[in-house]
């Protein structure tokens, strides 16, 4: 079978994202599907009309599968499988468009949503219409993380206690950071939350308000407890010990694995009372769209479960709203999350988070739109 695809959010082109990094990930995703023998690429659009007639150029979309807006495409194109590469705040509803226009798979950029609402609320409407919802977590297929995943299931530092992830920001990055702490952890839910959010300064990423400096600890259901601590100038990594100069440190009963480290080996092991051991990886911190977008078509066509699926991407979610909602309550939360709002963005409405410090990177104009 020869699945129709459409991108949605096609971005300005290969060089820039709406965040203005070197990433224009529906680019990443159409070179993945135009690798494959099964996947036509028969639709894309963008609110920016000239931002799609470029993409379409590039790879060979009929002049009539080029749209302005999605729900056109949707009725016209009658795709099977849609890339959603849009502004946070978009996900949910094109999601949503999709599963009620019958699409048979929808592959959407992360974070899910920009509330913990939407987010529950997209995984509904897509099992309700019994469409295939993935997220783009791609890190996890990357040579280093799959690397640290085979020395946790050998055994090397014995039975996994704890992580600790020193990475980026906690929402944005975090879904990232998050995801691979579940990969390492064998895909097991949290059951509580607490944390500390800090928005002195204001960043708005991908249409959403982000904070930069957090502190945040949850315990999962097997036992595994995880800190992480986000933030440029305060980090884990800002202490003077060594130990803590990588992205994930992975604690185990019987020794430590450090991955993502800034000097030295990127990913090294040590067992209790012996020395350390470099393990080579190739560089794909980044993660491999490639061989995400590959699981995604593959457990379609042979119907089994993607490592990308909502379930998984769904408690990540959780934890990244109960984060936020733990510095609102000023305490632990318990799981399952009971709210609908995004905790940040609401007490900034509310007035009382108020940043001090300016965000100083120019919107891009596509940022308010599907790119």
């Amino acid at each position: 079978m020869t699945y129709r695809v459409a991108v949605v959010g096609t971005g300005p082109g290969r060089d820039v994202d709406i965040s203005g990094r070197s990433h224009a990930f529906a680019y990443e995703h159409a070179d993945a599907y135009a690798d494959r023998e099964d996947c036509e690429l028969v639709a894309c659009v963008d609110v920016v009309g000239e931002y799609a007639d470029r993409f379409a150029d590039e790879f060979d979309v009929p002049a009539e599968g080029v749209y302005e807006d999605h729900a056109s495409m949707l009725a016209a194109a009658e795709p099977d499988l849609v890339s959603v590469c849009t502004p946070i705040p978009t996900h949910a509803p094109i999601v949503r468009d999709c599963a009620e226009a019958g699409v048979t798979a929808v592959h959407c950029e992360k974070p899910m949503a920009d509330t913990w609402g939407a987010a529950r609320g997209m995984v509904a409407a897509c099992e309700e219409h019994d469409v295939r919802l993935t997220f783009g977590h791609q890190r996890r297929f990357g040579d280093p993380f799959r690397r640290t995943k085979e020395l946790l299931d050998d055994g090397v530092v014995g039975e996994l206690e704890r992580i600790e992830i020193s990475w980026g920001n906690f929402f944005d990055n975090g879904t990232h950071t998050l995801d691979l702490a579940a990969m390492f952890n064998d895909e097991h839910p949290a059951e509580w939350v607490m944390g500390q959010v800090d928005y002195s300064k204001e960043h708005v990423r991908y249409g959403v308000p982000t904070a930069d400096h957090a502190f945040v600890s949850w315990q999962y259901a097997n036992g595994v407890h995880g800190v992480a601590a986000t933030g440029d100038d305060v980090p884990l990594s800002g202490g003077p010990y060594d130990f803590y100069d990588c992205w994930h440190r992975l604690v185990g009963a019987e020794g430590v694995i450090e991955l993502g480290r800034r000097e030295g080996p990127p990913l090294r092991y040590r067992r209790d009372g012996e020395g350390w051991t470099g393990v080579e990886v190739d560089e794909e911190f980044e993660g491999r769209v490639d061989l995400a977008i590959d699981d995604v078509v593959r457990s379609l066509s042979e119907g089994t479960e993607s490592e990308l699926r909502a379930e998984h991407a769904l408690r990540t979610t959780e934890i990244l709203f109960a984060g936020h909602e733990s510095s609102r309550r000023r305490g632990r939360v318990e799981l399952p999350l009971g709210i609908d709002d995004h905790p940040l963005v609401s007490l900034i409405e509310a007035g009382e988070v108020e940043p001090t410090v300016p965000d100083d990177r120019p919107p891009h104009p596509s940022e308010t739109g599907e790119r």
